[in-house]
């Protein structure tokens, strides 16, 4: 009788072992048994009888099971159905016949010619070396490179008085001995405290020393900032007695004054570090490199270290001087063998301190806010001792795992069905409220809390403690049924003990609860009665999982909870202000003034407000002198310099003043303004970020005012996530602000935080080297690191390196994305990647959009995501549906929140022109300065790719050609895609879920507007986010999307910033420019040998008999004519990408118009036979910034930049369109001979977004002559200022001119750029 095997069991059992047949079944038997195992990977070995009978008993025990690879790289893989990222099914690629008829018939005319196929095949070793491309690309480098020729020996100075000032500095009572320790030692280490004048007399000495001898030298200087190169050269060639450009020079990227006769070269780390990309060999003629504030740690400065101290050994001649005036001594002379350090003492004239404690004193600031918070902390002690009560009966229901009944005096809870119509009708009328026992509505009925109901605060009270205290799932259901249905703030606080929800669901360690709050805004910062935040009643209770959720989440919100989980104490040396620091004690009554003020504003938020008001109470009670103010970043200089300018009678009662911003992205001529003398009677108050803590002297500046912050991008490796935010200086920088006060004059230093604040900040920063994403240090390293060496290697060099697994990870990354060949060298992709002002993906991202023609759009995508979300988290948590509304508004429909951010800038630039933009921001969620700096940011990309020849001028490729497919909302979104490789998602229908390579189930982030297109998010009780999430995912019309970032929050990994994209957007755009030879598996190869045939999961679907395999995750199945026209379309087009980076500046052909047109098309074409949406205005060319002139506003205006906009959006008004007009004031008598532009019906005379004077100060004529700005380049990255040309190559109409002379100082255009992002500003 015959026995007829199963359409499953097609195997020799013959061939397949005892032996294996055993170790099988223990090995899924033991998986089986371990719940956290969710694969097992077998063995290469196998044969294919041997695989199939794995396949066999995988299925019959529950299993999937699926093989990949060819040959001796086979490998077979067995998967549980839950919980793995291997897809049971591939992907299926189906064209549409539109599509296919469009594809045929761009290849029938332009066949794959085997030129581009011998292009896109992966290199051999020997094409590495010979290949002639690479070495015409590495000739740009040249480009912003010192050109040192031989030592000469310098001329003597000219005497000067200004010369002979210096000799004063304590710094010459060292010389001797510095410069023989010069002479002896090939590095030394100068630490010299502030106003030691070591920055310009030490490279003075050693061109005196050398001129006396008649010995050649030649001496580079660096210096963190471009401001610093320039200001300090000025003033070294001033004491010398000769104008710069002769003996003493500089260079900063694209701005030098050198001459043959310079021997004294300041420039910046990122300078010298170009210079030496091209080789070692440049240091041949130096004599001397002084690397000056070493302490700052940016990244260009350790690498500086790393190639110099390789170099010394081969340049036996070459002296190197490291100089600081907050220097790691220890770290230092180890890292250099134990080098000499030379301590020079400061001469800082007196400067005195004030804390925060004193600031609160000297202004009487006192807000609504920290009354509340006095009053509250004086009910604090019986809510202490309440609080901990709470956690000791907690901790010991969780050790003993029993759950305890409430006290007898609780109140009953009322159930929904009794009390909830009464408490519904009753909470309609609540408003909005922060503080403890108060409750709020989304509605607009507000009412004060006097008006609440006491019966409602009961009954929230009563269902916080009935949770905590119990734990049960009926009173966390009650409780939350109170803050979903009710309309409860997320952030309501216990009457008496001040305990949230989001505390409630921590100490618990309910996560789902967790994930609820988070989603609905519930704060992190909060604190109970005992201090203790969300953060430390998980800690105390032992709840890991949710302690480990609210660090996630604080890292995707970039909150810092680690500030927030250490105030276990109200008086804790790190929290808030009050104890003992040093021999001075604060007393009660400041404490308690520190401790309300603490209570009413977050950690997290500079205090404008604080600040304003002691900028105010200077200028009004001081003598005169300059203020120099430091703030973190630019967003906040446009918040203080607009409560400037709304206070502008107030100000005019201390006098005239001249208010100057100062930031690292401002044109060098407008940065050196700053430091000339204001008139007698003006004062000058300043606002600036770090730029001007470290080798700058404003000469007349007496009163600095220390925010106590510093924007640093923080990255953590373990989840991928980085993030800007404000976060606390260290002691050393620190003490440079307050030298800023004393350099020229006795001055007084304002510290806006505690003497206990202090005492607790680092010694020093943490090294930008181990703060940042790595990719793009990795990029830079290749150009100097010598050859063969690992990326690795070279990093572990530095004074201290980062972990070899990060490292590991962005060198893996940057292979993925083509920018590093397999030998880690800098491919044609990598070289053009390191030009660019943007992370190395969003760089290929905008070099791909260039070629499909899509800049705009993706320009401005690309700048959004390289600067902070635009999108404001609203002041009240129950505004968060209405900010989801806005995000909603802005998706227009595309399943995209890219679309989200491209929407909202061309609304932003819509407000702007309509002279509305502040009322426009508001309603909106938006923050009017992060708009500035993604304008700003976009400039600066789009000058760089004029420069690497990208975008040309006029003619074939200009800015209207390489926007030509901007409204193709499919080609835009094929451009992110290949900027995004490899953040992709693939919709699991099997599951109902998002699976990514490495993550078998992802979630979109709360704030994904993707939630509500879908209309799957229902505020209602009985609608869970799981349902809500399997809901939208099923109703996808395509199964793939990518992404820009994962965090995880908890044991659920979330995605940000998300779009949708067809299944043949990823097959074309997705994976390595060259593929292997083996990317097709045909039908004929499929049944033959040890191939696929082997795994039981890939019984394919009538037809669909070709694989296409981009890498090992994305594989697509289709039919024969549909994979072969999808990937020799797809070598088209990577071959033309390839080509346009060999020789940006060669116009395209005729056949590579086609292949970018057909691309366009069949992307179209697919995404309709999706039924996915194309939106209307995707390619809004940018509009002009300056506004319309309205009676009633007071505005300025720059020239517009090469985009067609202004360098920055410099029209920020006292009024929006809703606002009463502004009263007018009569024009201050003219000085003679001082003009400017006049500004009709403005409040404030505003020249630009840099400098701003006072009515009495600003002389102004009644001339309104417009012009176009200077167009001198300057910019952080050189972008023009000012000067542009429309699209097409034709000058653009001029702006209304506002630049003004007053009093010999001019006032210029200004320029955003992404200081702010990056936290340092580049050479």
């Amino acid at each position: 009788m015959n026995r007829r095997r199963g359409p499953n069991r097609r195997f020799n059992e013959a061939q397949v072992s005892e032996e294996l047949k055993i170790t099988i079944a223990l090995a899924l038997k033991k998986l089986t048994q371990n719940e956290d195992q969710k694969e097992l990977e077998l063995p290469s070995s196998l044969t294919s009888e041997e695989r199939k009978y794995i396949h066999f008993l995988s299925q019959q025990m529950g299993f999937k099971s699926k093989s990949r690879g060819k040959g001796s790289s086979r490998y077979l893989t067995v998967y549980k159905k839950e919980g793995s990222t291997i897809m049971s099914k591939e992907a299926l690629v189906t064209l549409a016949d539109q599509t296919r008829s469009t594809i045929l018939s761009l290849l029938h005319r332009c066949p794959v010619t085997n030129k581009e196929r011998q292009d896109l095949l992966s290199a051999t070793e020997r094409d590495r070396l010979m290949n002639p491309e690479l070495r015409d690309l590495s000739v740009l480098r040249s480009l912003g490179r010192l050109t040192p020729g031989p030592p000469q020996v310098p001329p003597p100075a000219a005497p000067s008085e200004v010369a002979a000032e210096a000799r004063k500095l304590p710094v010459w009572g060292m010389r001797e001995q510095l410069l023989a320790a010069v002479h002896h030692n090939q590095v030394i280490l100068v630490c010299g405290e502030t106003g030691s004048g070591k920055t310009t007399q030490v490279p003075q000495m050693l061109l005196q020393e050398a001129s006396s001898l008649g010995k050649p030298c030649r001496i580079f200087c660096t210096q963190p900032r471009r401001l610093s190169a320039l200001t300090i050269a000025e003033r070294v060639a001033a004491e010398r007695g000769e104008k710069v450009g002769y003996t003493v020079g500089y260079q900063i990227r694209l701005e030098s004054k050198l001459s043959p006769k310079t021997l004294l070269t300041f420039c910046t780390n990122g300078v010298l570090l170009r210079t030496l990309m091209g080789g070692d060999s440049s240091l041949a003629s130096v004599t001397h490199i002084l690397v000056d504030e070493v302490h700052e740690r940016d990244r260009f400065t350790d690498f500086l270290l790393i190639v110099l101290r390789d170099c010394l050994p081969k340049f036996r001649h070459l002296k190197l001087i490291l100089m600081s005036a907050a220097l790691d001594v220890n770290l230092y002379a180890k890292y250099f063998n134990n080098c000499p350090v030379i301590d020079i003492p400061g001469r800082c004239y007196p400067v005195k301190e004030y804390f925060l404690e004193d600031v609160l004193k000297y202004t009487s600031y006192q807000t609504p806010e920290m009354a509340k918070a006095a009053r509250e902390l004086e009910k604090r002690q019986s809510g202490h001792k309440t609080a901990t009560a709470w956690t000791q009966q907690m901790s010991q229901q969780i050790l003993s795992n029993v759950s305890t009944p409430p006290p007898a005096h609780t109140p009953p809870r009322p159930t929904q069905g009794s009390a909830g119509g009464a408490l519904g009708s009753a909470v309609g009328s609540l408003s909005s409220a922060s503080t403890p026992g108060q409750m709020s509505t989304v509605g607009t009925q507000g009412r004060t809390h006097e008006e609440m109901d006491s019966s409602l605060r009961r009954e929230m009270d009563s269902c916080i403690q009935e949770a905590f205290l119990s734990g049960s799932d009926e009173a966390f259901s009650q409780m939350m049924y109170m803050v979903m249905s009710e309309n409860v703030s997320p952030d309501y606080q216990h009457s008496e003990t001040w305990a949230t929800p989001l505390m409630v669901a921590a100490g618990r360690g309910r996560v789902d609860v967790l994930e609820q709050l988070l989603a609905l805004g519930a704060s992190l910062t909060l604190r109970a009665a005992n201090d203790w935040s969300a953060a430390c009643w998980a800690k105390s209770t032992g709840q890991q999982e949710a302690l480990d959720l609210l660090h996630a989440y604080s890292a995707c919100e970039g909150v810092d909870l680690l500030g927030v989980s250490g105030k276990s104490s109200p008086k804790g040396s790190g929290g808030r202000g009050g104890g003992v620091v040093g021999n001075v004690e604060v007393n009660a009554e400041d404490r308690r003034a520190v401790e309300a003020y603490h209570h009413s504003i977050s950690d997290d938020v500079v205090d404008c407000d604080l600040l304003h008001a002691l900028c105010l109470k200077i200028h009004t009670d001081q003598p005169p002198g300059a203020i120099l103010i430091f703030l973190p970043g630019y967003d906040h200089i446009v918040t203080l310099r607009d409560k400037i300018i709304a206070e502008e009678r107030q100000y005019l009662q201390g006098g005239k003043y001249c208010l100057f911003c100062l930031h690292s992205s401002m044109q060098s001529s407008d940065q050196k303004r700053v430091f000339r003398p204001s008139p007698t009677g003006v004062r000058k108050i300043i606002l600036s970020t770090n730029i001007a803590e470290t080798s700058v002297t404003i000469n007349d500046v007496v009163y600095v005012v220390d925010s106590g912050k510093v924007k640093e991008v923080s990255y953590d490796s373990m989840v991928g996530v980085s993030c800007l935010r404000s976060v606390w200086i260290s002691q050393a920088s620190s003490q440079q602000r307050r030298g800023r006060a004393g350099r020229c004059q006795p001055g007084i230093c304002y510290h806006l935080f505690s003497r206990s604040r202090y005492a607790a900040m680092q010694l020093y920063q943490t090294p930008e080297i181990l703060r940042t994403p790595l990719q793009e240090l990795c990029l830079h390293t290749k150009l100097l690191a010598p050859a063969n060496m690992p990326i690795a290697d070279f990093l572990a060099r530095a004074p201290e390196a980062p972990a070899f697994m990060v490292i590991r990870s962005a060198v893996q990354l940057l292979k993925s994305m083509d920018a590093l060949d397999g030998w880690e060298d800098v491919t044609e992709l990598g070289h053009h990647l390191l030009d660019l002002p943007l992370p190395p993906r969003l760089a290929k991202m905008v070099i791909t959009a260039t070629v499909l023609k899509c800049l705009d759009p993706v320009l401005t995508i690309a700048a959004a995501l390289a600067l902070k979300d635009p999108f404001m988290l609203p002041k009240n948590p129950n505004e968060k549906r209405s900010a989801s509304a806005v995000r909603r508004k802005f998706t227009s429909g595309t399943y995209s929140d890219h679309m989200v951010l491209l929407k909202a800038f061309q609304a932003w630039q819509k407000a702007c022109t309509e002279g509305w933009e502040r009322g426009w921001c508001e309603r909106n969620y938006i923050s009017g300065a992060a708009m500035e700096m993604i304008h700003g940011m976009r400039s600066q990309v789009l000058a760089q790719l004029r420069g690497a020849g990208f975008v040309r001028a006029r003619g074939p490729g200009d800015i209207r050609d390489v926007n030509s497919n901007s409204d193709n909302w499919a080609m835009v979104k094929a451009a992110l895609v290949s900027g995004m490789y490899p953040n992709l998602i693939r919709v699991d229908r099997d599951q109902c879920q998002l699976r990514t390579q490495k993550e078998s189930k992802v979630r979109l982030h709360p704030n994904s507007a993707l939630l509500d297109v879908g209309g799957s998010v229902n505020s209602s009780l009985g609608t869970s986010f799981n349902s809500a999430h399997r809901s939208l995912v099923a109703s996808l019309p395509s199964d793939w999307l990518v992404y820009d970032e994962m965090v995880r929050i908890g044991v659920v990994a979330h995605v940000r910033t998300v779009t949708l994209v067809s299944p043949l957007t990823v097959l074309l755009m997705a994976g390595p420019m060259r593929l292997p030879l083996d990317a097709l598996s045909e039908p004929s190869s499929r049944n033959s040998g040890d191939c696929s045939s082997d795994s039981e999961s890939e019984e394919r679907p009538v037809g669909l008999s070709c694989l296409v395999r981009i890498d090992s995750w994305i594989q697509f199945l289709g039919d024969p004519q549909a994979a072969h026209l999808a990937l020799q379309l797809r070598h088209k087009l990577h071959a033309l990408v390839l080509r346009r980076l060999r020789a940006p500046n060669k116009p395209l052909t005729q056949t590579d118009e086609d292949v970018v047109r057909v691309v366009g098309a069949a992307l179209s074409q697919e995404e309709q036979a999706l039924n996915m949406v194309q939106p209307a205005g995707v390619g809004q060319r940018p509009r002009p910034l300056y506004p319309h002139s309205h009676p009633h506003e007071g505005g300025w205006s720059v020239g517009t930049s090469d985009d067609s906009q202004s360098s920055h959006s410099s029209s920020r008004r006292t009024s929006d369109a809703a606002t009463p007009p502004a009263p007018q004031h009569t024009p201050a008598p003219k000085f003679p001979q001082q003009t400017a532009s006049k500004l009709p019906q403005s409040p404030t005379t505003n020249t630009n977004a840099n400098t701003l004077m006072s009515p009495g100060f600003n002389q102004t004529s009644a001339q309104s002559t417009p012009k176009i700005g200077s167009g001198a380049s300057g910019g952080k990255f050189g972008v023009p200022f000012g000067g542009s040309k429309a699209p097409g190559g034709s000058s653009a109409p001029p702006p209304p001119a506002n630049k003004g002379v007053v009093g010999g100082m001019g006032i210029g255009g200004n320029k955003l750029g992404n200081k702010d992002m990056k936290g340092k500003e580049r050479g």
